[in-house]
């Protein structure tokens, strides 16, 4: 694996947008990296010729705004034919880099770089705090730029999170908080300041072909901080034993008292290593969001950073839209939208904060290759009102499901899509109960992203959403 890992290193070509001024350059992928890529590079080179490969057509109106003859856009399968005639592809996150056609380029010597590497290429001396983990991320990174903002540093959240970083130019801003995804990592090139692990569980097995370059790919983001701090969470049996050879690591959640980092606690409080005490707000709910919690706060005391009201920077954090928002409700149930949950792991963690109890669950997407059936035992001992699921992996989760002995009061359903999920759950729920919509599962390809996701499921329920708000 460790090979694997240093020949990653070497895929990604270390340029700088000023060395795209001549040669063919392509990009891959036409999510919003590939159109932040797009629009850095036409801004700089107004008369460049580029080309813009997707394997599906873009519905957000972005090849409306291209001018057909500068901007080539090529719909359909990955061509390497085609692609070979390129100097240099800019990968977006979405394509893996393990693909066949991508390594096929590679040997006939096609140059391969990123958006997230091209930012940092054109930023040495920024100042960043890179977060990832199978979940929570999204969550900590919010937070974490919060809580800088409180501390009185200017500081900017981009990445995954959504604003693609090459979209972000203000050069006022003294740290960035970048949440970073497996995708990004596996070939990134970059010296993160400061790098947050949360906790490793398989994930993405399709894109990174299996779960152990998973977690190589995901681990690499310690292997890029050389010189800078790390911190990571010591109660994650799998992270604390993958980064035993690692030096200077800040763990939070270490229960051994040796711990420098903050400790989530019982009763949604976290602890300091000097004996301090915090409450959880209220748009952080549930014991996953403890653990977000304790890593936060373990980044502003690794900077050094004071907070002059604590209790009221953590009530001013709002959450994020699409992490167990409550989003209204509509003849007495009540709807929770975590569209933004895309594992088994952050399901689980949705019920745990919310319960079960006349809970309708929609489960479902993009079939990933993971495995339900530890969600599924869980789920045999405590189990939701109802459950539907959704394609394209609804079918398996329900085997799943069946094959643990989950028999919910109101069954188990599979359903064509989000609308007719919307529609069998109301006729479910109890009164006074709850549509929870924590689909464990990526959006791609029913939906454009996951906002997409949510923002019908709050349609199909007949709620007009509103300010940002949490369960």
């Amino acid at each position: 694996m460790r090979n694997i890992v240093f020949q990653l290193r070497s895929w990604a070509s270390l340029v700088r947008f000023k060395d795209l001024a001549t040669g063919h350059v392509g990009i891959l992928g036409l999510g919003r990296e590939g159109q932040a890529v797009w629009r850095q590079i036409r801004d700089r080179f107004p008369a460049k010729v580029i080309s813009l490969f997707a394997e599906s057509a873009s519905d957000d109106g972005f090849v409306e705004t291209l001018d057909p003859d500068l901007d080539h856009c090529h719909f359909g399968p990955l061509d390497v034919e085609r692609l070979q005639q390129f100097d240099l592809l800019v990968r977006s996150a979405g394509i893996s880099p393990y693909r066949e056609e991508l390594q096929q380029l590679r040997s006939l010597g096609v140059r391969f770089t990123t958006a997230s590497t091209l930012w940092f290429a054109e930023n040495p001396a920024a100042k960043t705090i890179c977060i990832s983990g199978t979940k929570g991320k999204s969550t900590t990174a919010a937070l974490t730029a919060h809580l800088l903002n409180c501390a009185g540093v200017h500081a900017c959240l981009s990445g995954n999170i959504g604003r693609p970083m090459l979209d972000c130019d203000n050069p006022a801003v003294d740290w960035w908080v970048i949440e970073l995804s497996s995708y990004q990592i596996s070939d990134l090139e970059a010296e993160p300041d400061v790098a947050v692990i949360l906790n490793l569980s398989d994930e993405h097995i399709d894109w990174h072909g299996g779960a152990q370059r998973y977690r190589a790919d995901k681990l690499r983001l310690a292997e890029l901080t050389v010189g800078g701090r790390l911190i990571a969470n010591f109660s994650d049996s799998v992270l604390r034993e993958s980064l035993l050879q690692h030096r200077d690591i800040i763990w939070f959640n270490d229960d051994s008292g040796e711990g420098r980092g903050w400790q989530a606690g019982e009763n949604e409080v976290v602890s300091g290593h000097e004996g301090q005490i915090v409450s959880a707000p209220t748009a952080l709910p549930g014991e996953h969001n403890m653990q977000n919690l304790a890593a936060a706060l373990t980044v502003i005391d690794g900077l050094g950073l004071e907070i002059a009201d604590l209790d009221q920077a953590l009530a001013s954090f709002t959450g994020l839209p699409h992490r167990l928002q409550f989003i209204g409700e509509r003849n007495r149930v009540s709807y929770i939208d975590d569209s933004i949950s895309t594992t088994p792991v952050s399901v689980a963690a949705a019920l745990q904060t919310i319960g079960t109890e006349a809970v309708v669950l929609l489960l479902g997407g993009m079939d990933r290759g993971l495995d339900w059936s530890d969600f599924a035992t869980r789920l045999a001992v405590q189990a939701p009102q109802a459950i539907i699921t959704m394609p394209d992996n609804g079918l398996k989760i329900l085997a799943s499901l069946r094959a643990s002995g989950v028999k919910p009061a109101g069954g188990l359903h599979a359903v064509e899509d989000l609308s007719r999920a919307v529609v069998l759950a109301q006729s479910l729920v109890p009164e006074k109960g709850c549509i929870l919509l924590s689909p464990g599962a990526p959006s791609f390809p029913h939906f454009r992203d996951f906002e997409d996701r949510g923002d019908q499921f709050a349609s199909y329920a007949g709620i007009e959403k509103s300010a940002p708000g949490t369960h």
